[in-house]
């Protein structure tokens, strides 16, 4: 068993100048752009600041339930910093809607508590199976475009007098979300082949993932309901080593995913199809500290398409097509 607690403190301060409300026109910027800057940008300085203080334990358990059998079990938190942009002063207007957006440097990283278990068997040849399930709850998700109350009248309101009665807008800390799934794995190298056979080997990789929570909305939604959430995903892959050289073929399987939510209007929901790509490598060692190598990404030119609604609405079908990358990677 393991246990460890590592706390992190973090304060900010940033300060700049952001562009005023009302700016030159581009006669005058053409005209006297040194003026024209000083103008737009002289007399609107701001200065923020932020911090947060957060611990995050862990516990980890190992057990071995056989000679080829083990099964491990662990509950951890675990953190995601918010963007340095965040930190940076910044405003944009609308007039029209009457609001302000501003950055927040007080945001709290997104935080997780986690779940994990897992049951492995090891084998021989070189070779391990394994099962595992994982439990995620995350919270102070990071949303953008709260309210945060109305800008104040007069010169001391924190932007030289500017934008009173507008809606100040901001990010702040307020969904959260439960993920969970299963994973299985499977893992072996040939030894047992004959001649330079023995270098082949394998590995498969198969993960369903469920998702449901308010992600700063205000409603439950589901897996099928969360942007760039992924519910499935597959790799396999074949490799050969034998002497000084290496090589490998890779297939990647993203399932359809969801990209946009219209919350009521299922017809605007824009889905990705699933997609495999195959990727593929060669390498050989010429000296210790030389090595040449290959690499073809999307072999097969597998196609990005998206629809909308159904999949008889074709959004886009978009070829990237295939890259080949050759190398020299050499250490002195």
């Amino acid at each position: 068993m393991l246990n460890s607690e590592d706390t992190t403190k973090t304060e900010t301060e940033s300060w700049g100048w952001v562009r005023a409300r009302s700016v030159s026109t581009t006669a005058q910027q053409v005209a006297d752009p040194i003026g024209s800057a000083s103008r737009d940008y002289g007399d609107t300085k701001r200065e923020l600041q932020g911090g947060y203080t957060k611990s995050f334990p862990s516990v980890h358990l190992t057990q071995d339930l056989a000679r080829n059998w083990k099964a491990r079990l662990s509950w951890s938190t675990s953190f995601g910093r918010p963007g340095m942009t965040n930190l940076l002063p910044n405003e944009t207007f609308n007039d029209a809607a009457q609001t302000l957006t501003v950055n927040n440097p007080s945001l709290l990283p997104q935080t997780a508590k986690n779940w994990d278990a897992s049951l492995e068997y090891y084998f021989e040849p070189v070779g391990t199976v394994s099962v595992g399930w994982f439990h995620k709850t995350i919270k102070d998700f990071i949303v953008t475009g709260i309210n945060t109350g109305t800008i104040g009248t007069g010169t001391d309101n924190g932007y030289d007098g500017e934008y009173g009665g507008f809606t100040r807008l901001s990010s702040a800390n307020a969904g959260t979300a439960t993920v969970q799934g299963w994973e299985l794995s499977y893992q072996q190298q040939f030894t047992f082949l004959p001649g330079f056979l023995k270098g082949l080997g394998t590995a498969v990789n198969v993960t369903k993932l469920e998702a449901h929570g308010d992600f700063g909305g205000n409603g439950l939604r589901q897996t099928n309901e969360v942007e760039g959430f992924v519910p499935w995903i597959a790799n396999t892959s074949v490799f050969w080593r034998h002497r000084g050289f290496t090589s490998r073929v890779i297939v990647n399987y993203t399932g359809e995913q969801i990209t946009d939510y219209a919350a009521g209007m299922p017809a605007r929901n824009r889905y990705l199809f699933s997609r495999s790509v195959v990727n593929a490598g060669i390498g050989y060692q010429w000296r210790p500290t030389i090595t040449f190598s290959i690499d073809v990404n999307n072999l097969t030119n597998a196609p990005q398409a998206a629809y909308r609604g159904i999949p008889d609405q074709m959004q886009f079908k978009l070829f990237g097509g295939t890259t080949i990358t050759a190398g020299v990677n050499g250490r002195f």
